[in-house]
């Protein structure tokens, strides 16, 4: 989707690359990329941008792996895949779209398994990459109501996207199908923005940020 058109302060339609739809109802979904969908005007648009993440993956025998689940670290993660690559992430930078891999980002990234893991160090490194992560002016996700009629919003996750999909799912289709919001959501809405609005108390801000060690 590269457009959302509006008529009268509401939802009228949507355009891709090669059609035009007719929609009632539009959830923005669109990660780092949420302020780069056309046709939403400036005011409405969610306070979201994108945080950099280096990542890499080793390559581990998969009959015999060094690790078989999931280790926290204190700035980062080891993940054990199924075909033997053992995911080390990620660094969390702001550096708007900028998709180089440094040899910064890598070198705190193997440190910091390496210190939880040693004997990594004679695994081949398989894959390097870069993500970009939608991240909100306080982290917290952006959730529900957009200002504009029959668009709604489901972004601004930080590091917590996975880990927050079923409540997000939850949340948003309610909301769409019912009106009603989830009182749980109420303090991640996007009026919380808003100069005279409540902010997020510090309690739900670390709930959010669980995830993200």
């Amino acid at each position: 989707v590269r457009e959302v058109e509006t008529t009268n302060g509401r939802v009228a339609a949507i355009a891709t690359d090669d059609r035009r739809e007719q929609a009632d109802a539009v959830v923005l979904a669109a990660g780092a990329w949420s302020r780069e969908v056309a046709g939403i005007p400036a005011a409405r648009l969610p306070p979201v941008r994108p945080v950099k993440g280096q990542m890499l993956a080793l390559s581990m025998d998969p009959a015999n792996p060094l690790l078989r689940h999931v280790l926290w670290l204190p700035r980062g993660y080891l993940v054990p895949r199924r075909d033997g690559r053992l995911v080390i992430g990620g660094t969390v930078e702001e550096h708007g779209f900028d998709d180089t891999i440094t040899a910064g980002g890598l070198l705190a990234l193997i440190e910091g398994a390496w210190r939880a893991m040693p004997a990594i160090e004679e695994l081949p490194v398989a894959e390097t990459w870069v993500g970009f992560r939608p991240g909100s002016r306080d982290d917290a996700p952006i959730l529900g109501p957009s200002g504009i009629d029959g668009l709604v919003f489901a972004t601004g996750h930080h590091r917590n996207g996975i880990l927050l999909t079923p409540l997000t799912a939850e949340v948003v289709s309610t909301y769409v199908l019912t009106g009603r919001l989830a009182e749980a959501a109420r303090p991640f809405t996007p009026e919380r923005f808003d100069d005279d609005a409540p902010q997020p108390s510090a309690a739900i801000r670390r709930t959010v940020s669980a995830g993200a060690r």
